[in-house]
């Protein structure tokens, strides 16, 4: 992933977080083959699949919902998972996936980058 993309997604998630509304804002954005092809985010909505993973209260997680937004034709393609996290005072925050999201994560996406306080990293595995 580019460092141009990187930072197109950054402004893009910005507005994004600070919109929700929740102490921790996460915006999540699916690539395939350098295009973002979905977009997700928590909220307090409850899904049937939050339920099956074992999310408490059932909510949805933003890369669940990303996942749920990606075009059939796409599923089981090489596919790039993004994470970004801004606290309410437009900080970056760690937003690597979580115990529950990260071994689904592993399965569907080829590449995940998360945001942390520093910055973008990729998740080695």
């Amino acid at each position: 992933m580019t460092q141009e993309i990187i930072e197109t997604c950054l402004e893009e998630a910005y507005p994004l977080c600070l919109e929700l509304p929740r102490q921790k804002k996460h915006v999540s954005f699916v690539f395939y083959k350098n295009r973002v092809v979905a977009r997700g985010r928590n909220f307090f909505k409850t899904h049937p699949k939050a339920k099956e993973i074992g999310y408490p209260f059932d909510e949805m997680h933003s890369e669940l919902d990303a996942m749920r937004k990606i075009p059939e034709e796409l599923i089981g393609k090489k596919l790039t998972l993004m994470n970004v996290r801004y606290n309410r005072f437009g900080q970056l925050r760690m937003s690597k996936p979580c115990c529950l999201c990260l071994p689904w994560c592993k399965e569907v996406f080829s590449e995940i980058y998360y945001s942390t306080d520093e910055g973008i990293v990729k998740l080695e595995y």
